[in-house]
């Protein structure tokens, strides 16, 4: 132990050694994700699945999910961005999509922890904080909730990229402000990949910069650095941010309706929020627990033990009271029904705070560790002890899922049906026009001629292009099998034709002459530019950043040559 404490590799090697073995272990104990598939896993898999499926047809970037909803197509990359999920569809399109989903979950561990440590080891100067505070974190009770349970991928990699959001703050607050571009990747990387969950960040962000406020006093430069951190950000998700609020001004969706999932309905009740707090090596028969659980609690009240005082430690307590505040925003007495509350009602479900809860208590918990603890020896049996309680929690964790699982989720997540809207779940990104699910069903796969004037045959679909010759006797619109979204092309005889959203939300095509009509998914204008200027915004920052790291490299050398 001695030998580690005194060199850096070898503490990153240890930490690292114990990181790959957990997400080995985790895996191997909850098994394939598609055997146990959680409440989203499959609204995930077949967004992943239809970038897998345009990538191999040549569509990608601008493409729709088709076979979505019964052919009736969802436009799930415009709502749900998919950056993240490329690099791993590039492997689906070899592997096919089971597999590579796995390795994203896997890949996605390893980087949360990663994250998470280098974040902790830059703040506190301590690799033993760094340690604990990660395996804490990666292998939190509410991260296995995401996981597993609920299939959240959204929630998953807003997990793995919350660290880097405050890696970035610290050097925007406190250290060198020119490394401003580390929180304009982590906000970046957050947008891509869950905007509910970007909010939450960016109003924790907020209350960090009113707290530390005398530090941009102190140093206007700051300000400067915060800004550009903003505009960086916006030009590098135009391609996902752009093309989402085109859509949203377009039309009117199901979520502008939706009241089944508002947080003054789905706080905690007295005893969920207990089981929250407790949970973790016990879990309760037939009931859903979504926790923080009893290690992180416990770890934080050993705070009561510490004396003196110093920043690292008040910078660590204001994280707790943040944590404290969101424990209690989720429980049953925080006003949600009421003003000015209600405007973050599109969160959902305040346990979403977890989130931030136990990335707060992850690092409390491990530095008040490092504090009572300081002796070689103990900080070992400390180490093998946070280790033992996450196999134990890893362990009981997968147990109660599976049960839970093949008890309750199974009979909502067997088949894609109209309970759950063939896999879209809520739907929230359907347009509002359309009735339900089982209208769909019902609807079935045709064109319908509003007026009975036109004479349909030879209807089919070919991948992405769904064609139809049609005879028109007298000028009427044509109803088709198809969600309305901004961006289709409708093109009869090869002729472009107007294409108008029908009374139930569908594609409505105007006809007057008989010919071949071919329709199919092209894009916006603005989804091609915001594109490009997202690839450019990309390169710019990675040239910046390489030059900068020459110019710190030179002038290393230079000093070093001096001395």
């Amino acid at each position: 132990m001695t030998g580690i404490e005194n060199n850096s590799k070898s503490q990153f090697r240890l930490f690292f050694g114990l990181l790959v073995l957990l997400s080995a272990f985790m895996t191997l104990v909850y098994g394939p994700v598609y055997e146990h598939p959680g409440y989203d896993y499959y609204f995930h898999l077949t967004r992943f699945d239809a970038l897998i499926t345009a990538l191999r047809e040549g569509n990608f970037p601008f493409y729709t999910d088709y076979v979505a909803a019964l052919g009736y197509g969802y436009l799930s990359k415009v709502f749900y961005s998919d950056i993240i999920l490329l690099p791993f569809a590039i492997l689906g399109v070899f592997t096919g999509a089971y597999p590579a989903y796995e390795v994203m979950l896997f890949t996605m561990t390893i980087l949360c922890g990663l994250f998470m440590y280098g974040m902790v080891k830059t703040v506190f100067k301590n690799p033993y904080v760094a340690l604990l505070a990660a395996i804490l974190y990666t292998f939190s009770v509410y991260r296995l909730f995401d996981i597993y349970h609920r299939g959240a991928l959204g929630e998953v990699f807003a997990f793995t990229f919350l660290p880097l959001i405050f890696w970035g703050l610290y050097y925007i607050i406190k250290g060198d402000y020119r490394k401003w571009y580390i929180i304009a990747i982590g906000f970046s990387l957050m947008i891509f990949s869950h905007v509910i969950s970007t909010v939450l960040i960016f109003i924790t962000v907020l209350i960090f910069l009113a707290v530390y406020y005398k530090d941009f006093v102190k140093e206007p430069k700051r300000f400067f650095y915060l800004a550009l951190v903003g505009v960086v950000a916006l030009a590098i998700t135009s391609s996902y941010i752009f093309p989402l609020l085109e859509q949203i001004q377009s039309n009117t969706f199901r979520y502008e309706d939706n009241d089944w999932s508002l947080p003054s309905r789905t706080k905690l009740t007295p005893l969920y929020f207990i089981w929250a707090l407790l949970c973790g090596f016990v879990f309760p028969k037939d009931i859903m627990i979504v926790g923080i659980g009893i290690l992180l609690v416990i770890l934080v009240w050993l705070r009561f033990f510490i004396k003196g005082d110093n920043k690292l430690l008040r910078g660590v307590d204001t994280g707790v009271f943040i944590g404290v505040f969101y424990l209690i925003a989720s429980s049953s007495i925080f006003p949600w029904g009421r003003f000015p509350f209600t405007l973050l009602s599109f969160i959902q479900y305040p346990s979403r705070l977890f989130l931030f809860v136990t990335f707060f208590f992850a690092i409390a918990g491990a530095y008040y560790l490092s504090q009572l603890f300081t002796k070689n020896r103990q900080r070992m049996i400390v180490v093998v002890f946070i280790v033992l309680c996450t196999v134990v929690t890893l362990y009981m964790h997968s147990d109660n899922y599976k049960y839970m699982q093949e008890t309750y989720i199974t009979e909502s997540n067997a088949t894609p049906a109209p309970g759950n809207f063939f896999y879209l779940n809520g739907a929230e990104y359907v347009p509002e026009r359309v009735e339900s699910a089982y209208f769909i069903q019902e609807r079935g796969d045709s064109i319908i001629s509003l007026h009975n004037g036109v004479e349909v045959k030879g209807q089919r679909r070919d991948e992405k292009i769904f064609s139809a010759d049609i005879t028109v006797q007298n000028a009427d619109s044509l109803e088709l099998p198809l969600f309305y979204y901004k961006g289709y092309i409708a093109k009869l005889n090869g002729k472009e034709v107007l294409i108008e959203q029908s009374h139930h939300g569908l594609i409505q095509i105007p006809v007057d002459h008989s010919g071949e009509l071919k329709v199919y998914y092209a894009g916006t204008t603005l989804q091609k530019v915001s594109w490009y200027i997202t690839i450019v915004a990309v390169f710019a920052l990675c040239i910046y950043i390489f030059v900068q790291r020459r110019k710190k490299t030179f002038k290393d050398n230079n000093n070093a040559k001096v001395h």
